[in-house]
């Protein structure tokens, strides 16, 4: 690992975490139905005079059943007068509804009309939807080099998925160069938005460089976030005279990662399980569901549920 990136890893570490930049979704509040019912009425009115602000903020209110009755077809009315406005927000939406078939069948090419239109605008969350379908092929012909250069895009403004993707593309060197000092760079602001995957990979790389403490915490952080593979791998590092053998917590995070259904996990805790006290292996069984009580989203399922769900939908 270059020593500068590892050097500013490390201060990220030691000090205080930065706040994550806004969301795209965070900054957009006016977008989103009002709970007040005063306020309800005013977005009705300026819905009703065609303020795009206000209409995708209705069309929230049918999609989430708020002050009215849930219709997908009031959501997509709505949503479509404000997008045909040139409104970035509503486009995005209206894409995403399109992309995902939610209440309606997919449709790809409205998906990508519309989240080209925000894309192009620089919304950041339509730029990762437009990157996502030319890497999976949703719609268009798959096409790495402009699903890395979307991805970047959005990584730019501080999408975390983005970051994620981009730094995979520029260490595989789908679409672009390979340059894994750069996949890096990408890994760590993913990282830095608390995305388990990108954790897991910095956690490796840092492993490989025998660069322990960052490493066990990068570990432990995409163990709580829903990475399991994180505790399987954190539990072998811990076999090992690396980062200084402790079969006890190789033990805990083995027996963490069968708890949840990891068959390798289980197979290492068996194997390890005589060379302990009943001591010992009652007090790591004993850390190990505590452990699990207090990161109860470490059992989700892996990031991109959605991706994974429109590959089960693909002919």
């Amino acid at each position: 690992m270059p020593l500068i990136a590892r050097n500013l890893y490390l201060l990220m570490f030691v000090a205080m975490a930065l706040p994550s930049a806004r969301s795209s979704a965070q900054q957009s509040t006016d977008n989103v139905c009002p709970r007040d019912p005063a306020a309800f009425a005013q977005v009705q009115s300026k819905a009703t005079d065609q303020d795009p602000a206000a209409e995708t903020a209705l069309a929230s209110c049918y999609d989430l059943g708020f002050h009215v009755q849930p219709s997908r077809s009031e959501n997509m009315r709505w949503l479509t007068a404000a997008a045909e406005q040139g409104y970035a927000p509503a486009q995005y939406e209206l894409g995403r509804t399109y992309l995902y078939g939610r209440g309606i069948p997919a449709d790809y090419p409205l998906a990508l009309r519309w989240e080209q239109k925000a894309a192009d605008q620089g919304d950041a969350r339509a730029q990762r939807d437009l990157a996502f379908m030319y890497e999976r092929g949703f719609g268009v012909t798959a096409d790495p080099a402009l699903a890395a250069a979307w991805n970047r895009k959005a990584a730019g403004q501080g999408q975390p998925e983005a970051q994620m993707q981009l730094a995979k593309a520029l260490e595989s060197g789908a679409g672009v160069t390979k340059d894994p000092a750069e996949a890096e760079k990408w890994y760590t602001k993913a990282a830095d938005h608390e995305q388990p995957a990108a954790q897991l990979r910095l956690a490796q790389l840092h492993a490989h460089d025998a660069d322990c403490k960052i490493a066990l915490h990068l570990y432990k952080e995409a163990a709580a976030g829903g990475e399991l593979q994180a505790a399987h791998e954190l539990g072998m590092l811990y076999l090992t005279k690396k980062c200084g053998a402790d079969r006890a917590q190789a033990y805990l995070w083995f027996a963490i990662g069968a708890r949840f259904g990891r068959v390798d996990s289980k197979t290492q805790a068996e194997k390890l399980s005589p060379s302990l006290s009943p001591a010992r292996r009652r007090t790591a069984l004993s850390q190990a569901e505590l452990w699990i009580k207090q990161h109860p989203g470490a059992d989700k399922e892996e990031n991109e549920k959605e991706e994974d769900e429109k590959e089960k939908e693909e002919q």
